[in-house]
């Protein structure tokens, strides 16, 4: 009997021992086959190391290092004062339509200006209103201007076409005769002006300026006739000649003359 358990249970342990074997020769069989077909087994999972900062962040923080920090600007004030030449009838052939040899079409002098007006980022809607001074008359100009800004730090380049209102006024003594002064003194001789102007702004603070600008204009200006009552004045003043008597019948049809203006000057801004 003890025969027949010793038989049994070594039969089950050679058994037992048999299937480990065949188990572990199937695994072996089977990875070399996985490896034959291209097929392995995934490495293990590594840790990723965190990505290189890009070069557009790398861009964002130098020019965040490098900003003025004004932030943004919604209104602007501006006074100006310079220097400005006038040449009323730059593009006419034919002086005598506009002033019959009475009113002098070309002269320089001191100007003084505003301007003010709203700005979204780079772009500028506002009015500028100008007063020039010279020795025969003066001329004023109000109107309205588009404009277009460059940030550069604390610089700022700028580009604006304006256009609006002229006028000639305060006609003075030094006229080429008195009594024309005096004759043009109520007559309303204005028309349109379009200027292209070009300035370079520093940023002293957040919210003042100083800078310079340029500009350029053409100006269309038309002089009503003169009352003949009027005309008579002038031709009366002894010290006209023959000539320009004859030249004062012209003043009593209208005139019309196509000029130009270019000025200079320097700009004092605050910005809100």
């Amino acid at each position: 009997m003890t025969n027949k358990r010793t038989t049994r249970l070594a039969g089950m342990t050679l058994a037992s021992a048999v299937l480990l074997v065949s188990l572990a020769y199937v695994q072996t069989a089977d990875a070399q086959d996985m490896s034959a077909g291209g097929l392995a087994p995934p490495p293990p999972m590594q840790a990723q190391a965190a990505p290189a900062a890009s070069e557009t962040q790398r861009d964002l923080d130098d020019a965040k290092s490098s900003d003025s920090g004004r932030g943004l600007e919604w209104f602007y004030l501006e006074a100006e004062g310079g220097f400005q030449h006038v040449g009323l009838r730059t593009f006419n052939i034919d002086e005598q339509n506009f002033s019959a040899g009475f009113i002098e079409t070309q002269s320089s002098g001191p100007v003084v200006g505003a301007g003010l007006g709203l700005r979204l980022l780079f772009i500028t809607l506002g009015a500028r209103g100008r007063v020039g001074f010279f020795q025969a008359w003066d001329l004023f100009s109000v109107g309205g201007e588009l404009g277009l800004h460059l940030p550069l730090g604390n610089l700022e380049p700028h580009f604006e076409l304006g256009a609006g209102y002229t006028a000639l006024g305060s006609f003075k003594s030094a006229l080429q005769s008195g009594a024309a002064a005096e004759a043009l003194q109520n007559t309303q001789i204005h028309g349109f002006y379009v200027r292209g102007q070009a300035g370079l702004d520093y940023y002293i603070t957040p919210i003042f300026s100083l800078g310079v600008s340029a500009s350029a204009e053409l100006l269309g200006l038309t002089r009503p006739g003169l009352d003949p009552s009027q005309v008579t004045q002038i031709q009366s003043d002894p010290n006209i000649t023959s000539l320009q008597r004859a030249q004062a019948e012209v003043l009593k049809a209208e005139g019309s003359s196509y000029g130009a203006a270019v000025t200079g000057t320097a700009v004092l801004g605050l910005h809100f």
